[in-house]
C-alpha cells in the first residue's frame, strides 16, 4: 500500500494536504507578519532597535510564525533558538523601544510611517526608547 493510500485508508488524508499547501493556507499571515519586521524603518544602521520591529502576537500567530515576531532580539542574540525569543524579550525589554500589540497595531504604525516618508522623503523613522536606569 502506497503512503498516499494508506493515508486515505486510515482517515490521515489531511496530512499531505496540509505539508504540500501549507504556503498557500497561511501564506497571507506570512505576508502580513513577515513586513512589519523592517518596514518603515532605518536603513544601514548598526543599532538593530532602529532598522527591526518587535511585534507582541498572540500565542498561535507566535507559534505559527516561528516566534519571528520577536525581531529584534533575534537580531541581537542570533544564536538564540526561536522558541526562546519571547524569554530573551521579556530580560531584555527594558532597553527596547515599546512594542506594538497586534498586527493591525503594526501596520497603523507602518502606515503612517510610510505616509510621513511620502511626504518628506528624507524623514527617518526614530522609535521612542525607554528611560536609561539610574
Amino acid at each position: 500500500m502506497t503512503i498516499v493510500a494508506g493515508s486515505i485508508y486510515f482517515g490521515l488524508w489531511l496530512v499531505p494536504v496540509l505539508t504540500t499547501f501549507a504556503s498557500f493556507y497561511v501564506g497571507w499571515l506570512r505576508y502580513l507578519c513577515n513586513n512589519t519586521q523592517h518596514t518603515g524603518l532605518q536603513d544601514d544602521v548598526s543599532d538593530f532597535r532602529l532598522c527591526c520591529r518587535t511585534v507582541v502576537l498572540s500565542p498561535l500567530v507566535r507559534f505559527l510564525y516561528w516566534h519571528m515576531n520577536y525581531h529584534i532580539e533575534h537580531h541581537m542574540y542570533v544564536a538564540v533558538p526561536c522558541y526562546n525569543l519571547g524569554k530573551l524579550h521579556a530580560l531584555i525589554q527594558h532597553e527596547l523601544p515599546d512594542s506594538p500589540r497586534g498586527l493591525v497595531a503594526a501596520w497603523k504604525e507602518i502606515v503612517a510611517i510610510l505616509q510621513r516618508q511620502k511626504e518628506q522623503p528624507d524623514y527617518q523613522h526614530v522609535p521612542d526608547f525607554p528611560a536609561p536606569a539610574t
